[in-house]
C-alpha cells in the first residue's frame, strides 16, 4: 500500500512539472520578440524598342457590284463577273488558298414615291467581295489593274503586313531591353545604389503602327483607264514596337 502512494505521488509530481515547464516554455515564446525586417527598396524602369521593317506580304479586298430589276439577273451576272476575276487572280499566280470571299450580300433598291407616299423595290443589287492574299509584293498593282480591267468595280482596304512579325518584334523586344537596363544603370549611379539581375521583368507587349491602309475610291479603276501603265503602290515601311519594364530590388 505504501508503495502505491509513494508511486502516486511521483506521479503527481512528473505531471505537475510538466505542465509548468510547457507553460513556461509557452510562454516565453510567446514573449520572443521579433526581429522588424527592413521595407524593401526597389527601382524601376520601362523603356520601349522599335524596328522598322519594308513589309513583303499585303492583303487586298477585290469586289464586284451588279445591279438588276431582277435578283436572279443580278446574282448571275454578279457570278459570271467574279468567275471571271478569279481566272485573272489565278493567272496572276495567286493561290486559291489565297483568296476567300469576305462579303456576299444582296438586297433590294428602292424608290420613293411622293405621289403614293411610300417605297417602292425598283431593283436588287448584288455584292460579291474577295479578300486576297499577295504573297509577292511587287505584284499589288498588277493585281488591281487585272482585276479593275476584268469587271471588279471595287478594290479597296490594301493593308501590308510582314510573313514574320514575331522576327521583328523580338528584335524590337531586344532593343526595349538594352534601352532599359542603361536608364537603371544611370539611375543606380546616380545614387550610389549596387544592383544585380533584376527582380522582376514585365513585357508590355507591342504592335505594328501605323497600319496602311487605302481607301476604296483611291484604288478603283475603270476598264477605260486599263491600257494605262501599271498603278504604283507605295508600301511605306511598318514600325513594329515593344515594351518592357524592369524592377530591380537593392
Amino acid at each position: 500500500m505504501t508503495k502505491k502512494i509513494i508511486l502516486a505521488s511521483i506521479l503527481a509530481f512528473v505531471f505537475t512539472f510538466g505542465a509548468i515547464w510547457g507553460g513556461a516554455s509557452l510562454i516565453n515564446f510567446a514573449e520572443t520578440p521579433q526581429t522588424p525586417q527592413a521595407p524593401q527598396k526597389t527601382l524601376s524602369v520601362s523603356s520601349e524598342g522599335t524596328v522598322k521593317v519594308k513589309p513583303d506580304m499585303a492583303y487586298i479586298n477585290v469586289g464586284v457590284q451588279t445591279e438588276n430589276k431582277s435578283s436572279k439577273t443580278a446574282q448571275q451576272e454578279n457570278a459570271a463577273k467574279m468567275s471571271k476575276v478569279m481566272e485573272v487572280l489565278k493567272g496572276l499566280k495567286i493561290a486559291e488558298s489565297d483568296i476567300k470571299t469576305s462579303q456576299y450580300t444582296i438586297y433590294p433598291m428602292e424608290t420613293y414615291s411622293e405621289k403614293d407616299q411610300r417605297s417602292y423595290i425598283t431593283g436588287y443589287r448584288v455584292i460579291n467581295t474577295l479578300e486576297v492574299t499577295i504573297r509577292d509584293i511587287s505584284k499589288v498593282g498588277a493585281v488591281i489593274d487585272a482585276a479593275a480591267a476584268n469587271d471588279a468595280n471595287t478594290v479597296s482596304n490594301i493593308r501590308f503586313t510582314v510573313a514574320d512579325p514575331d522576327k521583328y518584334y523580338l528584335q524590337a523586344l531586344e532593343n526595349a531591353t538594352t534601352k532599359a537596363k542603361a536608364k537603371a544603370e544611370v539611375l543606380a549611379k546616380q545614387f550610389g545604389i549596387k544592383i544585380g539581375l533584376p527582380s522582376q521583368i514585365n513585357e508590355a507587349g507591342g504592335g505594328y503602327y501605323p497600319p496602311i491602309i487605302y481607301s476604296s475610291m483611291d484604288m478603283v479603276k475603270s476598264r477605260e483607264a486599263a491600257a494605262a501603265p501599271m498603278t504604283e503602290i507605295s508600301t511605306g515601311e511598318l514600325e513594329i514596337r515593344a515594351s518592357v519594364g524592369l524592377v530591380y530590388s537593392y
